[in-house]
């Protein structure tokens, strides 16, 4: 079980994070990363492969994981996890989206930078 400090997440992220629920985002960051290794493999292998070229374009690279990884992941969360009542965008607002795509795509980079690629 997470336990957050709200006043320690609002001091970190400032305004941006009380648009959107932390718990949501943490969720859906969760089930990106997890639900299947299929699409993380592709989108690390495609993402690889321009920073190995030297054409990485960071605001390309979270467009690119918010289609092909969060938006699929937000779709098995909500067909495994919610009600069939609750849509997409009231459950993860496309700013919500954004923001887990960038801290995806962060992670990508991190790993880039140290050296590992997919192959």
């Amino acid at each position: 079980m997470i336990i957050y400090d709200h006043d320690l997440l609002h001091q970190l992220t400032g305004d941006f994070m009380t648009d959107f629920d932390c718990h949501a985002a943490t969720e859906l960051e969760l089930h990106a990363r997890n639900f299947s290794g299929e699409h993380a493999n592709v989108v690390g292998k495609c993402l690889s492969k321009f920073h190995k070229r030297g054409e990485f374009d960071y605001e390309r690279a979270i467009n690119y994981v918010e289609r092909n990884l969060v938006m699929p992941a937000a779709k098995d969360y909500l067909l495994t996890q919610c009600s069939m009542t609750q849509s997409i965008r009231n459950t993860f607002p496309r700013s919500l989206r954004l923001w887990v795509s960038e801290q995806l795509t962060d992670s990508y980079r991190a790993e880039f930078e140290l050296g590992n690629y997919w192959n």
